[in-house]
């Protein structure tokens, strides 16, 4: 089940104990449609542009496809009601990029509910649009890294195929769907499918027959072992982002080109440094809509991950080389490129000066140690020495920055997993490297803590909304944990104000992708 299936199960758990009646000690009835209705009324007036008013929008459709009573077409109609309602949110496509696998999935529960239902219409057609939103499901939970998700969808995909006729094109989708179990070795579907399988092309599909299909069945696990030797590779990074501020949305591009050698100390451990660091930075702070209420949008210039810094013979973080220099030089690279960019007018004025704060702040020493010291522990230093069952998912924690509020520090959930086998590079054939998935998930506490500070203290109390998501995808060598790929998408929301009516509403998502590659 994915984690956004799990959310939307535990919400309605929350919407079940939320009914009961304590002072009479009765057991706690099934939720109703009406309670998540009202739990949407309730979010719409405490924040109307939060996540959370879509997340539970899903739930509810969730619920009408799965658990709700009443006559099929009805409950039907009310899920596509939701569905469209999220779809149709200008905030969906900037702040809830996870959530598009999960309303293609129900997408695909709903049109085969149709085709089930007998609501008058073509139950081929019905059966055709579900395929389309199981195949699209497939790629978005891939894109996601829920690889688990992804499966069953393509298996889902592989059914409706079945259901329409073409047997053909149904024997060779659930062949992809096993090709899917034995890469990120998920053995329990892949017996299933297996029985399948052999149901399809009419053959005995007893526990004989399954067990010869599993016999060669993959059992992997990794040690992952820090092992570096000097290297001189060229990384490339892009930073795609998409904001929505003041009721418009813009689009961000940044990408940097560069030199990273890594080479041994004369007094042992290992040191990294950078070369070209600036000749190709384009930090992305200009969006392509600029106004909106009077104000132009500033993207925060993109952050460049090329601070020098050490590691002992072991792999321990011991500290960035020159960040005061490097910071120096960065923000005025920045400043200069910022300057030369903007448009002509008073307006564009103080958009750069804007602009050339925040640059200041973003590329100050600290922040660039800190987002170093952070991206090494997360690609490297947390892996050392670790054994991982494929498919396992591990829990550990950590204080790692907030997306969207870097200057705060919070403690974290990490969720990690060695999810496959892979190629160290795109060319390459011998699936020599491994990719691991981390989720980042802020301690509710913690996490609470500096909201209620940045809120401030009566009469000047402001209500703070943040919600966050984060995953990473690594690929490494398991003998020597040197890098090749790391893939970050992060999501957030923040919302600040005395009211809705003056909330300040920032919403954005980034994918960021770096690749080291030899030359």
């Amino acid at each position: 089940m994915s984690a956004r299936a799990l959310l939307l199960c535990a919400l309605v758990g929350l919407l079940a104990c939320s009914c009961s009646a304590p002072e009479r000690r009765s057991p706690a009835r099934p939720p109703k449609a009406s309670d998540f209705e009202a739990a949407i009324a309730r979010l719409q007036r405490a924040d109307p542009a939060s996540p959370a008013v879509l997340s539970t929008k899903l739930a509810l459709a969730q619920f009408l496809l799965n658990k709700a009573a009443g006559p099929c077409a009805q409950r039907l109609n009310l899920a596509q009601e939701q569905l469209g309602s999220v779809a149709a949110s200008p905030e969906t496509h900037v702040m809830f990029p996870e959530g598009w696998a999960l309303v293609a999935g129900l997408e695909y529960q709903q049109q085969l509910g149709r085709a089930a239902c007998g609501i008058p219409t073509d139950r081929r057609d019905e059966l055709l649009a579900a395929l389309e939103a199981a195949r699209r499901a497939v790629g978005l939970y891939r894109d996601q890294f829920e690889y688990h998700s992804m499966v069953i969808m393509q298996f889902d995909a592989a059914d409706t195929l079945h259901r329409l006729g073409d047997d053909a094109a149904a024997l060779a989708a659930l062949g992809e769907a096993l090709r899917m179990d034995r890469e990120f070795g998920f053995e329990d579907d892949a017996r299933e499918n297996y029985k399948l399988l052999l149901t399809w092309r009419g053959e005995p599909a007893g526990k004989d027959e399954v067990a010869r299909l599993m016999a060669d069945f993959p059992q992997r696990r990794v040690t992952l072992r820090f092992g570096w030797h000097r290297v001189d590779a060229r990384m490339v990074l892009e930073l795609d982002r998409v904001s929505r501020d003041g009721g418009q949305t813009a689009h961000s591009h940044a990408a940097a080109a560069f030199g990273r050698r890594i080479a041994a100390r004369r007094t042992g451990g290992w040191s990294v440094t950078y070369t070209h660091r600036l000749r190709s930075y384009q930090p992305g702070v200009w969006p392509s809509e600029r106004l909106a209420k009077n104000r132009y949008l500033v993207f925060p210039p993109a952050p460049l991950p090329a601070l020098g810094f050490k590691v002992s013979a072991k792999g321990e973080f011991l500290g960035v080389r020159n960040a005061k220099a490097f910071a120096t030089r960065l923000t005025a690279w920045t400043d200069k490129l910022i300057r030369g960019s903007a448009s002509g007018g008073d307006r564009a004025q103080g958009a750069v000066e804007d602009a050339a704060a925040k640059t200041a702040v973003d590329f100050s020493p600290g922040m660039l140690e800190a987002d170093a010291a952070q991206h090494y522990e997360l690609e490297t230093a947390m892996w050392v020495g670790a054994t991982l069952g494929q498919g396992v998912w591990y829990e550990t924690s950590a204080p790692l920055l907030l997306p969207g509020m870097t200057q705060f520090v919070v403690e974290q959930r990490i969720d990690f997993a060695f999810t496959r086998e892979v190629p160290c590079t795109a060319g390459a054939s011998h699936r020599k490297c491994v990719e691991l998935v981390i989720r980042a998930t802020p301690d509710p506490t913690a996490l609470r803590h500096v909201l209620d500070d940045l809120g401030g203290a009566p009469p000047n109390n402001l209500f703070v909304h943040y919600f966050v998501a984060t995953a990473a995808r690594i690929v490494t060598d398991p003998a020597t944990l040197l890098p090749y790929a790391y893939e970050e998408r992060a999501y957030w929301y923040a919302s600040i104000g005395n009211t809705t009516d003056d909330a300040i509403l920032e919403s954005a998502h980034l994918i960021c992708t770096t690749r080291y590659a030899s030359p």
